[in-house]
């Protein structure tokens, strides 16, 4: 016999319910009715990209606060290297991207962390990790500014009187690869750079005023046998020895070397007296030797931009 239970269809047509009823089941349901219409609604809502209240003027651009080598004109540098609009919309979906590449590729710039922006009210904050001159490479033609992995940097932002503030790279044979943002493209640049930056907090209170680059031929280079040495403002050359990092069994280390440099210079006041200049060799673990040099007539005269 046919059961007849009324009860039956309804409660079929309540579970039925109950499953299609759910948060999860409308959003998709939603979801699936709208989507043939997204294009059309696209274009029916209005173009608000031209909109002043979107415009953004890019010479308004905010960056966290350069240190005092970074020229204080760096964003309009950034527009004008990087030919960007005078006026840009918010609403630009690659408008982020775009101003990261634009700062990328300044010279100045050593890494962008974040671009963010925001419409109310309209602005851009860019944060950015800049390069540090740690030394000059001296050239007949000039001074040459170089962070510590041996980028040049823009020598134009640099005056005469700011020289007398960074350690000088001399013997250096070969000019810039490239244009400034780019490496120097010369093995010995590149590693005295980094003694640079070794040396950075000790340079001036040690009197010094030079690394000296070993001499070489045109297109041979070999660190492991190349000798840098240091040059005291009074003409004293402190032998280094090799380049930083460069292991070595009979050399001290990079932080031994610069104890024994400090030891030394506390020991006498500086690196002349009794009766120098001198030849003072510091590679080697309790042994400081020292020879007199003659006194040079380059020795006599100030270094350039140091009084």
């Amino acid at each position: 016999m046919a059961n007849s239970n009324p009860a039956q269809p309804d409660r079929l047509v309540k579970r039925i319910a109950k499953a299609i009823f759910r948060p999860r089941q409308l959003a998709l349901l939603a979801l699936a009715v709208c989507l043939p219409f997204a294009g059309l609604l696209q274009r029916w809502l209005p173009d608000l990209s031209g909109e002043g209240d979107y415009r953004f003027e890019v010479s308004r651009i905010l960056i966290n606060e350069p240190p005092h080598w970074v020229p204080h004109n760096l964003v309009e540098q950034v527009v004008l290297r990087a030919k960007l609009p005078p006026a840009v919309s918010l609403l630009d979906e690659g408008l982020t991207e775009r101003i990261a590449l634009a700062f990328a590729g300044h010279p100045w710039v050593a890494e962008v962390i974040q671009v963010r922006k925001s419409s109310f009210p309209a602005r851009v904050d860019v944060r950015l990790k800049y390069r540090e001159p740690v030394a000059l490479v001296e050239k007949r033609t000039g001074f040459y500014p170089v962070n510590e992995e041996g980028i040049l940097l823009p020598p134009e932002d640099f005056s005469l009187a700011d020289t007398a503030g960074y350690l000088k790279i001399t013997g250096v044979r070969s000019s810039p690869f490239s244009e400034p943002g780019k490496p120097w493209n010369d093995p010995l640049v590149e590693s005295a750079a980094h003694l640079a930056s070794l040396l950075k907090d000790d340079w001036k209170s040690l009197d010094l005023k030079a690394i000296e680059v070993p001499p070489r031929s045109e297109n041979e280079i070999d660190l492991e046998t190349a000798v840098f040495s240091l040059i005291s403002r009074g003409g004293s050359k402190i032998v280094w020895g090799k380049a930083p990092d460069l292991a070595s069994a009979d050399e001290l280390d990079d932080r031994g070397k610069l104890e024994q440099l400090r030891k030394y210079f506390a020991d006498y006041g500086n690196f002349e007296l009794p009766s120098g200049p001198y030849e003072i060799d510091i590679r080697y673990d309790n042994q400081i030797s020292r020879q007199k040099l003659p006194l040079s007539r380059e020795a006599r005269r100030p270094f350039p931009g140091l009084q």
